[in-house]
């Protein structure tokens, strides 16, 4: 009886999913369901921008392009706050063609029906998504929105299909989604998860991409795993790529660092990459280091790099100092 029993429960679920997919694929058009949303990763939802203001809020189901943003978490110019996220899929002849998903308070239109379905368990939803992800649709573009969608479902199976999809063996390009979502919508552990493979991965484009995903996960502080990154990987290309996002943070602590990595760098293509990274250092800081480097005992090849970023500085303080050497 109990051998019976467990066979039975880890049936049910099974036919739950099975029992998604088939609603979904019962006529053409837009279905619509809800799920938890996860918390603290802002309202999904498309914005149209007037001279740098929101001018309206609400997404066209219908619209051929598709995009997605949820906003800064401080604006008041997106939905009103919600934990539920509406999930939409599209089927035309049979087949899911396109998949949306956004807050439950954003406002949506269509010219097509739509079909709300009843309650859907969170991880029957999970599954169904994730399968369109991994070939079970037909559609060739739905595989990033379709993680977005996943990736915003409170339920931790949301969060282990993301880590299958992220995953040594995967597609490069859904290894990368997965790792961007995870780093954008999973909080600190989607976080941390990035912070492995931009550690431990044994590919270097990804290890580069998380280093991106990283440096854009604006609500933690990952300038130490970009920074131990640039110290310590293995590949130049992933330790130049540190640099550069360490310099595009705005973080106070990337000049001094970046020039003590430049200090220490044994490879001329990195020496050159970490140049061009102070460079990009923002306000006058950029300019300040490189004018450190001339000043300082870098190699010549160092210097020389140094030199014509300057120059393409412009700034006042830039041509005082050539000026000065000049004379």
């Amino acid at each position: 009886m109990r051998k019976f029993l467990a066979i039975l429960l880890l049936w049910i679920p099974q036919a739950n999913a099975a029992d998604l997919a088939s609603q979904i694929a019962g006529s053409d058009g837009w279905t619509s369901w809800q799920v938890s949303k996860v918390a603290d990763a802002g309202e999904p939802c498309c914005y149209d921008l007037n001279r740098g203001g929101v001018d309206r809020i609400g997404c066209d189901l219908d619209g051929g392009n598709w995009s997605v943003s949820v906003g800064s978490r401080n604006s008041q110019a997106k939905p009103a706050s919600t934990d539920q996220l509406t999930v939409y899929a599209h089927v035309s002849h049979g087949k899911v063609d396109k998949i949306r998903a956004y807050a439950a308070t954003c406002p949506v239109n269509t010219r097509q029906v739509l079909r709300p379905l009843p309650a859907v368990a969170a991880a029957d939803s999970v599954a169904w998504l994730e399968r369109q992800v991994a070939g079970g649709s037909d559609a060739k573009h739905i595989g990033d929105e379709t993680v977005m969608a996943l990736a915003f479902h409170a339920d931790s199976a949301a969060q282990q299909a993301l880590l299958r999809l992220a995953a040594a063996g995967q597609p490069e390009k859904r290894r990368e989604t997965a790792l961007f979502w995870l780093g954008q919508a999973r909080g600190a552990q989607g976080v941390a998860a990035v912070e492995g493979f931009a550690r431990d991965d044994a590919d270097e484009d990804i290890r580069r991409h998380a280093l991106f995903v990283l440096s854009q996960a604006e609500e933690f502080d990952t300038y130490p795993k970009l920074l131990a990154s640039a110290r310590n990987d293995r590949a130049g290309e992933v330790r130049s790529q540190a640099m550069f996002w360490m310099a595009q943070m705005k973080d106070s602590r990337a000049g001094k660092d970046i020039l003590g990595l430049l200090d220490k760098e044994q490879e001329a293509d990195v020496r050159e990459q970490a140049v061009f990274a102070l460079s990009q250092l923002p306000d006058k800081a950029g300019d300040q280091a490189l004018i450190e480097v001339l000043r300082g005992h870098y190699p010549r090849d160092v210097k020389q790099k140094a030199l014509f970023w300057l120059g393409q500085s412009g700034s006042d303080e830039a041509l005082a100092f050539l000026d000065q050497v000049l004379n």
